[in-house]
């Protein structure tokens, strides 16, 4: 798409951009907090939970050194098309009464098997208060999001004032680190996490199509793909022959949540109803198991497929992330040795 450009390609000249100032103490310093993370840091494996640590949680960024907010003199804006404007203080924004919400957010940019996808517990005020408060004029009809870090993204004023759309303050029980947005960040199910913008500063309602830096880029995606992927075993991995084999991995649909995920060891030839060991609501992903009997030696393609919340299944169309996501079947081959 014209005018779109790379993760790597963008961090590459930011950093190229960087050295050419020179080798002294102000290149040191920007090295010692960089983020190097516009590919993200993933998450695999098969040391997953269902509530990801924050220190494993996955972080993408378009930044070559994120902000550091202090919280004392942040301000929240919101204003645009409302009758009644307001610029929050942190005391403000902490006096408000918060819910829990346990929510997975995944990258757009996740590739199909890949770890830009973690699950917590986030604490926050519903940003329905807010704009319900402030009073949104008629025509109105969507939220336009600025950040600390000039990252900008824009949402429907519908999805603004769903419920389950929050300003979120803490992170497993924890105060947001500065990787993922302190001192406040949006969290929105249903969407991916470019939407759930951190360090967020000002709230725009809006009655145009402004678009925010990754639309102007040419990534859309209104709707998250159903996903699944393969944690264990991995691709390439040798099983012993004649000892019972076990499967797992994780599914997520957005805020549709999960109600089967299917495996097949044949190459996507029959199928088998895996079980989902951990679904709690539509907002989170499903972590699935299988356990196989014994499997004579031999090489074997492990297929996952997932079907949403709303009965549809995984698209089998194979397509990369750009521009609304990835979709596709996970696929890791085993071999069986006596």
């Amino acid at each position: 798409m014209a005018g779109r450009f790379g993760r790597r390609a963008f961090l590459a000249g930011a950093a190229g951009g960087v050295l050419a100032l020179g080798s002294g103490g102000l290149v040191e310093t920007l090295r010692r907090r960089s983020t190097f993370g516009y590919d993200g840091l993933e998450v695999l494996g098969s040391g997953l939970t269902p509530i990801t640590p924050v220190d494993r949680f996955y972080v993408v960024t378009k930044n070559f050194v994120d902000p550091r907010v202090d919280r004392d003199r942040w301000r929240l804006e919101l204003g645009g098309l409302v009758e009644r404007p307001r610029t929050f203080t942190w005391e403000d924004i902490a006096a408000l009464p918060a819910v829990d919400q346990e929510t997975t957010l995944e990258c757009i940019s996740n590739g199909v098997g890949a770890g830009l996808i973690s699950n917590a517990v986030w604490t926050g005020v519903p940003l329905r208060r807010l704009l319900e408060a402030a009073g949104p004029r008629a025509g109105a009809t969507r939220v336009f999001l600025h950040a600390a870090d000039g990252f900008t993204h824009a949402t429907s004023l519908e999805r603004g004032l769903r419920g389950t759309t929050l300003l979120a303050h803490r992170m497993n029980g924890e105060p947001l680190d500065d990787r993922h947005g302190f001192p406040l960040r949006l969290i929105v199910p249903g969407a991916y996490g470019e939407l759930s913008v951190k360090w967020i500063d000002r709230i725009e309602v809006v009655d145009d199509d402004r678009e925010g830096y990754y639309e102007r880029q040419g990534w859309r995606a209104e709707r998250v793909h159903t996903m699944s992927r393969i944690d264990v075993p991995g691709d390439g991995q040798t099983l012993r022959a004649g000892g019972q084999v076990t499967l797992g991995g994780v599914a997520f649909a957005g805020d549709r949540g999960i109600s089967e995920v299917d495996v097949s060891v044949d190459g996507a030839r029959s199928w088998s109803r895996a079980k989902l060991d951990y679904a709690p609501s539509r907002l989170t992903w499903a972590l699935w198991s299988m356990r196989l009997g014994p499997l004579p030696a031999g090489s074997y393609e492990i297929v996952a497929r997932a079907t949403d919340g709303e009965g549809e299944r995984q698209s089998l169309v194979e397509d990369d992330s750009v521009p609304d996501g990835a979709s596709g079947l996970h696929r890791v081959t085993v071999t069986v040795r006596g």
